[in-house]
């Protein structure tokens, strides 16, 4: 028989807890979860699988409306996104293990192993093995569920502990057939209380009796984990010492940093400094071509900031302040200059200040091409008139443009011949001078390329 289900004072106080799933629910009001159902035959899309997210606010609701329904499933975590992704997930609340009885080892007669009141077989086989109880046995028809369930919400910085845990888990129950690619954080499981329509007796997914205790998340990851959190911190920190001990400053790499700006690099510009100066007239050209004059003020502070991080790169942290507002003359509204400028800008001076004192090669801010044109909103027709802030198609263009008027040009060996008349005298597919030597064609071409004709 099942054991006593007890509460868990601690985490009810802080977090609701959803009787009917065995799970505690995050507080934040503005997650989202998926429910998924298989279908019986493609439809009109040709889909055999569709999910679809809901609002946490939805959860109870959704929850009636999905019971009784075949082949129904949920989402095992939360996500901050409408999109089952696992790069979105916002918080976990257990982890999942699905074990597919069918493939039961310990005894292969059994193809839809069903525990029933049965379950202590699992639980003694969880204690021989030295492997922690689950917090709850879920019967999906032909398989289990077995669910860890933690006694909060863990967030999602943490999912290197918990992939690394959850792939542990999964290898302990190998011989009841657990399935090994269940350890991605977007992974659904069925729903209980729907039906299970590749049971031969269509079986409904249920709650097993049993009710194990609720883990605190860095309890468990110790416990299955073959080493604890403290030891793969001080393994990490031994790494990083090695490394740096490791570290080498070749002569030649340190002159190539020294020598940046007079070194032209793959674009053909003398470094990033070289860069910097054609983006600064660039985006001066880009606020001519848009306001006649001064920049408006709604988007002066974007124009400066973007002409600081040039800057940076090519003057003194001292004089930065002064050559912005240099810059700024003519391009920036006066009054945004002479009352807000310097203030938006502090974070950016000290950030440059630090990297200049640190010698790193890039000072403050490094603001890629693809990011300028994105913040400033720069279109196809703006980048005819610029020089360096243009798209790869844009480059590929003028490349392209350069290719063809470089091809036009009369070259200083060319007779004037065209086409046709060159074809006129040394077509041989025309002339056939093989036959003329009573030869094949293909000797022909081996006797031409030996220089026997």
């Amino acid at each position: 028989m099942g054991l006593a289900f007890k509460k868990p004072e601690v985490a009810l106080d802080r977090y609701p807890y959803d009787w009917r799933m065995k799970r505690f629910m995050p507080y934040n009001p503005n997650l989202f979860f998926i429910m998924g159902q298989k279908l019986k035959q493609p439809d009109a899309k040709g889909r055999t699988w569709w999910d679809k997210p809901y609002h946490i606010s939805e959860y109870e609701t959704v929850f009636d409306m999905a019971q009784d329904i075949e082949d129904s499933y949920i989402s095992m975590n939360w996500f901050y996104k409408c999109s089952r992704r696992g790069e979105f997930v916002a918080v976990f609340d257990h982890i999942c293990i699905d074990l597919d009885c069918y493939k039961y080892e310990t005894n292969p007669t059994i193809q839809y192993h069903d525990l029933g009141e049965n379950y202590e077989i699992l639980l003694k086989f969880c204690d021989d093995n030295n492997i922690p109880r689950p917090s709850n046995i879920l019967s999906s028809g032909r398989g289990i569920y077995l669910h860890y369930t933690f006694e909060c919400p863990v967030p999602a910085r943490c999912k290197g502990r918990f992939q690394a845990t959850h792939r542990e888990l999964l290898k302990k129950f190998i011989p009841w057939g657990a399935d090994q690619a269940t350890y991605d954080f977007s992974r659904v499981f069925r729903l209980p209380g729907s039906v299970n329509s590749q049971h031969p007796r269509r079986h409904r997914c249920e709650f097993l009796d049993y009710r194990g205790k609720f883990y605190d998340f860095s309890t468990l990851c110790d416990m299955v984990l073959p080493k604890k959190y403290e030891d793969y911190k001080k393994q990490k920190i031994a790494r990083q010492e090695r490394r740096e001990k490791a570290r080498v400053e070749y002569l030649a790499r340190r002159k190539t940093n020294a020598l940046v700006p007079d070194e032209r690099g793959a674009q053909g510009f003398k470094g990033w400094a070289s860069w910097a100066k054609k983006g600064l007239y660039d985006i001066k050209t880009l606020g001519f071509l848009r306001y006649r004059g001064p920049v408006r003020k709604g988007e002066c502070d974007i124009f400066c900031h973007e002409a600081g991080i040039l800057l940076a790169q090519i003057s003194n942290p001292d004089n930065l302040p002064s050559n912005l507002e240099q810059w700024a003359e003519g391009v920036i509204d006066e009054g945004y200059i002479a009352k807000h400028m310097h203030n938006a800008m502090q974070t950016l001076y000290k950030k440059a200040g630090q990297d200049y004192s640190a010698k790193k090669r890039h000072k403050g801010y490094t603001t890629g091409t693809k990011t300028i044109i994105q913040k400033l909103g720069i279109t196809r027709e703006e980048m005819k008139h610029l020089s360096v802030l243009i798209d790869h198609e844009e480059r590929l263009l003028r490349k392209r443009t350069k290719r063809q008027t470089e091809g036009r040009k009369e070259r200083p060996h060319s007779t004037g011949q065209t086409r046709e008349a060159w074809l006129a005298e040394n077509n041989l597919s025309v002339s056939k001078p093989w036959e003329a030597l009573n030869i094949s064609r293909k000797t022909f071409y081996k006797r031409k390329k030996q220089g026997l004709i």
